[in-house]
């Protein structure tokens, strides 16, 4: 049964390593842990998909995954496997092929790189702030203490900027349509994202009909029964683990970096490269050079920690392993082997999906591994790193969905039924509303004197255009976004229908629309054009490598870690 997860136990367990490290010291990444074997199979071809029929080799997957990270990385200021955001953002084998693809375009286009172009690229990267110029040392830093200890070479990186300005000169190439933006046409868009319109609008929030709600069990008993799918408990599971955490490994961390002679001065040309603006606390304003330090300092203390504490986990997990292929169908094994250990050991409460485990700090892998776990593999294949601790988990209990009582949800329809009645009643009052007006306006009425015939309250808006990003006013009581698609559909003087929402629904009447300043399309109207060239230019490129995407033919290409790249050992 754990057979196949035996095979790769080494570098499964290894894989939590990934929790390092800010930039310079110890990295591994298991992905190249057959890197050194890359020559020898580099001829190998066919296992490793096609592009456009034409077979695609081991080293060119893997040189396109260590593009796509080294892109995150310049990118980022950190590795993808750094931090919860990077784990999110970044899809590995989406842009390992689109690299693919963008990169075969270069070849059969034949775009030249020229050495002084590759040149020229790493100048700009690695310049001199203050004074503009290219730093030799700080690029002999860069390759030394963040790439070599991340298993690449400087060729590696040259090979990565070559590809890099070829890519370039394709995009200018993709893109080229979208430049030809004639100043008359911006000038119309500008014009029409910045006219300004007044308006008044008559909300329904359907809060405002709750106290008038009727309730009685009969109606809440047929709501329930119709509504019984609302009412049914999602799947879920309850996992037995223990935790390693990272404030007991703190002291090996700082031993580790005590060895650090240089820490320092890593740091500093780490600040350096990165610029003062990247580095902010948790309010988002900039910190001091000495506060940036230290706070590098400390996350890459904690990540010393977390690794420390996944080579414990890693010990357990073997052990773990061990057990159940004894025991197979023992649903406490991940316990009674840590009570054997003198390890403390706990059982989460049920959780689902959508909200995983309570009271843990855990990543969204957690839950996604939790609820991959089978009766035949009832164990996780890794430790699983957590914001502040390792974790080893095995399953203990899968709960099916069910429909819950009545009797048990009784307050929960209530709170349902009240806000659908709510909402029903709100959509009557706006519709009686439209209608009063309707009738009113035909009748020469004006607007305010229906809606005060009515009782009805219009909001006088602060003048808007297009372009306007946010209204304070209105800001959680309806969409701006559906307020700016009623002000362009109506004339000045004419109202909308009643538009219902998920919260109600509204009215908009359009007093007027007033041109744009023309001081103000003067001075900004340059900017606007080299925005809106360049807004093109990024929708025709995308739209060329949609069609190039369709014709690439990009088929059988495995998962990066599940393919020879990976466990070719």
């Amino acid at each position: 049964m754990f057979a196949s997860i035996r095979r790769h136990q080494k570098w499964l367990w290894l894989v939590i390593i990934v929790l390092v490290i800010i930039s310079f010291v110890i990295y591994f990444d298991p992905t190249y842990s057959s890197r050194s074997n890359r020559g020898s199979s580099a001829g190998r071809s066919g296992d490793f998909g096609y592009i456009n029929d034409r077979p695609l080799s081991r080293e060119e997957l893997v040189e396109a995954h260590q593009e796509v990270r080294l892109r995150f990385r310049l990118a980022a200021g950190r590795w993808p496997e750094e931090d919860e955001f990077g784990r999110q953002q970044f899809n590995d084998d989406g842009q390992v092929h689109q690299r693919l693809i963008l990169l075969e375009k270069v070849k059969e286009l034949n775009l030249q790189v020229t050495d002084e172009a590759v040149a020229d690229w790493i100048a700009n990267v690695f310049r001199d702030r203050d004074q503009g110029k290219f730093r030799l040392e700080m690029y002999q830093q860069f390759i030394q203490r963040i790439l070599a200890p991340a298993r690449y070479t400087e060729a590696d990186f040259q090979r990565f900027v070559r590809h890099e300005v070829g890519l370039q000169h394709l995009i200018a190439l993709g893109s080229v349509s979208g430049s030809f933006v004639p100043p008359r046409e911006a000038e119309a868009v500008f014009r029409k994202e910045n006219e300004q319109m007044t308006a008044q609008a008559i909300l329904f929030p359907a809060s405002n009909y709750l106290a008038s709600v009727t309730i009685n069990d009969a109606a809440l008993e047929q709501f329930y029964t119709n509504n019984m799918a609302r009412y049914r408990t999602p799947e879920r599971v309850q996992v037995s683990y223990v935790r390693y955490e990272a404030t007991n490994f703190l002291a090996e961390a700082d031993q580790q970096l005590a060895q650090l002679t240089n820490l320092t001065a890593l740091l500093q040309t780490e600040y350096q490269r990165q610029g003062p603006d990247f580095f902010k606390d948790k309010d988002g304003k900039v910190l001091s050079q000495e506060a940036a330090i230290e706070q590098m300092k400390q996350k890459e203390r904690t990540n010393l920690a977390l690794t420390a504490a996944a080579r414990k986990a890693t010990e357990f997990a073997q052990q773990l392993f061990d057990l159940y292929e004894k025991q197979t169908n023992q649903t406490d094994n991940l316990e009674k082997l840590a009570a054997a250990l003198g390890i403390q050991s706990a059982v989460t409460e049920p959780f689902s999906r959508s909200d995983g485990p309570k009271d843990l700090k855990v990543l969204d892998a957690f839950t996604e591994v939790a609820f991959a776990l089978t009766s035949e593999q009832p164990m996780a294949s890794e430790p699983l790193p957590g914001e502040d601790a390792v974790f080893v988990i095995a399953l203990k209990k899968r709960i099916a969905s069910e429909v819950q009582s009545f009797a048990a949800v009784r307050d929960k329809v209530v709170e349902d039924y009240r806000r659908r009645e709510a909402l029903q009643a709100a959509h009557l009052e706006g519709q009686r509303l439209h209608a009063a007006l309707t009738n009113g306006l035909v009748q020469g009425k004006t607007f305010e004197a229906v809606c005060a015939e009515a009782k009805a309250v219009p909001i006088k808006l602060p003048s808007f255009a297009l372009s306007t990003r946010s209204l304070p006013e209105l800001e959680g009581r309806v969409d701006l976004s559906l307020l700016k698609d009623l002000a362009t559909s109506l004339a000045p003087g004419k109202t909308s229908d009643f538009i219902p929402t998920r919260d109600g629904g509204v009215i908009l009447h359009l007093l007027s629309k007033q041109p744009v300043e023309e001081a103000r399309v003067k001075t900004e109207l340059p900017a606007f054009l080299a925005r809106l060239r360049e807004e093109r230019q990024r929708e025709a490129f995308s739209e060329w490598f949609r069609k190039e995407a369709e014709i690439a033919r990009l088929t059988g290409i495995p998962p990066f870690k599940k393919s020879g790249a990976a466990d070719s050992n």
